[in-house]
């Protein structure tokens, strides 16, 4: 399974941004081979419509499912309708322990 995680650096001890679509960076994590990557999230600064562009791109890298602290409405519908299973987590996460968790 392929994850995605909102992180405010390309690094894994950034903290899980709090904006799902306007984040600066995804951190890319696969639970078979325990890779973590990072992407530069073009789209953060578009005029509007962000979530739903954001969810395309994270299904057009092969995600599975989305680690974040809170989706909106438009980006959870885009989400579901790609089959993106959604997973809210609490604020003040780093990306290095939301992968811990998911080792676990």
């Amino acid at each position: 399974m392929k994850i995605a995680i909102p992180a405010s650096i390309d690094k894994a001890e950034a903290l899980v941004d709090n904006r799902f679509g306007r984040c600066s960076f995804f951190c890319f994590y696969s639970q078979e081979t325990k890779k973590i990557g990072f992407m530069k999230n073009s789209l953060k600064n578009g005029a509007g419509g962000v979530g739903p562009q954001v969810s395309e791109f994270l299904a057009n890298n092969g995600v599975n499912k989305v680690y974040a602290i809170e989706f909106g409405p438009k980006a959870k519908g885009v989400l579901d309708k790609l089959k993106i299973e959604i997973q809210v987590i609490k604020n003040g996460q780093t990306v290095r322990e939301v992968i811990e968790m998911l080792n676990n």
